[in-house]
């Protein structure tokens, strides 16, 4: 979902969708960064320089309602916002060129999503609600916008907050805190329809509230941060049937914390499968693991410090560099990255955004 977090060819052949949704490296190093400003109905674009790290502002796009969750299309080409308080998806065109957005449409697809992402061949829209308990997919018409009228609807419960496909794109899961579970599903690529696995959920510990995942490249594990645990939790994903089952977790604080009021928002795993990365609420930092790369395990490299409330962050395509969102100290941090650590080193670079920013969203350009 969290994510390609970053996804163009390289990372379909990786067979990866990340919970922020992002997009794989890509050849010229260009990217633009988009900001979800909840409170002022707004994204905002900044161009992103990849030698520095620093930001500097060059759009604000107003939308009808408070935007969330972004997702970029396989290609590359467009990018899907969730407009939440109007039931509405925004669909732009990407200016490679530009390095500018395009609106195409907004549709109405009838639900507050707090998530959305397409299918692995761009031509179908998933989405989760959250409040309304439902998750769903649309057609996408050949200009990008996505088409009125639901192909599937399911009801599940309140509290589902992510939507992704595996790399076979033949199952699509959802993460939902309140039922401590994560929902199982089959995708019909034909048709574009969901349907309910057998059994149609897997839960980890009690208590631990799946929020967002992200799939290993390699390994068939599907990783899930915990809401309410302070946790990321490892499954074993079985490819034939697309069943998950929980079998480690690691904590995302550290064993000094003092048990003050925390919870973990966003997910990442970096394109070669070496590192994850969670965030705390409350904490307010950026927790990180390496990856067993052999049983998927997650030990704890640190926790980086963040704004308030870092409730999104995001892996630039080339891994090198990582952007969290205060939600309420409105402001981004950036951080460089060690490819071979995987730990965060803090820039200077801390620039203010919208109010309420609740997604960060690298844009790769080409």
């Amino acid at each position: 979902m969290k994510k390609s977090n970053t996804f163009i060819s390289l990372m379909l052949i990786a067979g990866l969708f990340i919970g922020c949704a992002g997009i794989s490296s890509d050849s010229s190093g260009k990217s633009i960064v988009c900001i979800s400003a909840g409170a002022d109905k707004k994204i905002i674009l900044y161009d992103f320089n990849g030698a520095t790290g620093s930001l500097k502002q060059k759009d604000e796009i107003e939308l009808p309602g408070s935007p969330g969750s972004q997702f970029i299309s396989p290609d590359g080409n467009r990018l899907y916002v969730a407009v939440r308080s109007s039931n509405g998806v925004a669909a732009f065109k990407i200016d490679h060129a530009n390095g500018t957005l395009k609106h195409i449409a907004t549709t109405d697809i009838g639900a507050n999503a707090a998530y959305v992402a397409t299918d692995r061949t761009g031509k179908t829209l998933l989405w989760a609600s959250y409040s309304d308990g439902l998750v769903g997919s649309h057609a996408i018409n050949n200009d990008g916008s996505v088409k009125k009228g639901a192909l599937s609807q399911i009801a599940t419960a309140r509290c589902a907050h992510a939507i992704l496909p595996d790399a076979s794109n033949q199952f699509v899961f959802v993460p939902h805190t309140g039922p401590n579970a994560v929902y199982q599903f089959r995708f019909n690529a034909t048709n574009g329809k969901l349907s309910k696995n057998e059994p149609l959920t897997a839960s980890p510990a009690d208590g631990l509230e799946p929020r967002h995942l992200a799939f290993h490249p390699k390994l068939p594990i599907v990783y899930c941060d915990d809401e309410k645990g302070d946790s990321v939790t490892a499954y074993h994903f079985d490819r034939k049937t697309g069943q998950l089952k929980a079998f480690h977790t690691s904590s995302t604080l550290p064993a000094d914390f003092d048990g003050g009021k925390n919870s973990c928002a966003d997910i990442e795993i970096t394109t070669d499968g070496r590192f994850v990365y969670a965030s705390n609420r409350g904490h307010n930092s950026v927790a990180g693991f390496s990856v067993n790369s052999t049983d998927g395990k997650l030990t704890s490299i640190g926790q980086f410090a963040t704004g308030n409330t870092p409730r999104s962050f995001n892996l630039s395509p080339d891994n090198q560099w990582v952007i969290a969102a205060g939600q309420k100290s409105n402001d981004l941090h950036v951080y460089k990255r060690s490819p071979a650590t995987g730990k965060l080193t803090k820039q200077p670079t801390v620039t203010s955004t919208g109010k309420n920013p609740s997604w960060v969203q690298f844009i790769p350009l080409r």
